[in-house]
């Protein structure tokens, strides 16, 4: 069996660190800057020879692009230093939400992301509750998606939650709040929402839940400008819930999306470590390293 050498990229530098103290293996490190026109430049700075490689790389904002491309340099050069397996890590896969056609004439940017990465060099991709299932169906390569579930109910069980509920904020979440509330052993209830194809605008159906003096839990896959768990954390508020707590896998956060959410009645808003912030309490590494045993 080869050796695993963890190489961590630019945007997952100490999820990198994390993987590779629980795999117990050696960490490759690599140079990166921008030039002053914006290419990137990326350098793997020792050769890991007879070895799996594996590569951790979200594909982060305000620029994805950026981590793509970083990503398939390191995959390129790895292919040509003689590396005999490369793993590539992608905890946090962007352009998962755009799988298919919406409207006539659009690019299936999911699709042609997962091409390019293939391409480029990787053997096998590991991610972290991707977006769309539908996405794993682009890869030709063997290509696993793992559950943060386990490890965002260890921490949430820490609170000691007074008859927990479980809240999918739309039908989208049902699978991840029914798997987290088997989890807790607590009640799980779904929302549904639509959004406008063309302003994006979304509505959420308020249902009647029971909700009184009972801490909540909202889970979904990704937080991004906050709409849709503020959405349900007021509804959740006007209903008489006690404690009120956001949960995601990918804590995206953009603009004021952490002052909707908790102007709008939740206590914490609690996120792992795919996407580097102050919320990203929780650790996927554990996961993703058992999935690469």
């Amino acid at each position: 069996m080869l050796e695993k050498t963890v190489i961590p990229g630019p945007s997952s530098q100490l999820l990198g660190l994390r993987l590779a103290r629980y795999l117990k293996s050696n960490v490759v490190p690599i140079e990166f800057k921008t030039f002053p026109d914006g290419e990137r430049y990326i350098r793997i700075k020792e050769e890991p020879k007879n070895c799996h490689a594996v590569v951790v790389q979200s594909t982060l904002p305000p620029d994805p692009n950026q981590s793509i491309i970083e990503l398939c340099f390191i995959l390129e050069t790895l292919k040509e230093m003689g590396v005999e397996k490369i793993t590539a890590v992608i905890p946090y896969f962007a352009y998962a939400r755009q799988d298919k056609k919406f409207l006539p004439g659009e690019a299936v940017s999911g699709k042609i992301v997962c091409n390019i990465i293939q391409n480029a060099g990787a053997d096998e991709v590991i991610t972290v509750d991707i977006h769309s299932k539908r996405m794993l169906e682009n890869f030709k390569i063997p290509i696993r998606d793992v559950s943060a579930i386990p490890q965002l109910g260890e921490y949430l069980n820490n609170f000691k939650l007074t008859d927990p509920l479980i809240i999918s904020p739309d039908e989208g979440a049902i699978e991840r709040a029914r798997n987290l509330a088997v989890f807790m052993d607590a009640e799980y209830v779904t929302f549904t929402k639509s959004r406008d194809k063309h302003t994006g605008e979304i509505e959420i159906k308020i249902k009647e839940i029971d909700v009184a003096n009972r801490d909540v839990v909202i889970v979904d896959d990704i937080i991004s400008t906050g709409g849709t768990m503020a959405s349900a954390a007021e509804i959740a508020k006007s209903q008489g819930a006690a404690r009120i707590y956001a949960t995601c896998t990918h804590a995206v956060l953009v603009g004021d999306s952490r002052f909707k959410i908790l102007n709008a009645g939740a206590n914490e808003i609690i996120g792992t470590d795919t996407v580097p912030s102050d919320v990203s309490i929780v650790s996927v590494a554990p996961i993703i390293a058992e999935a690469l045993k």
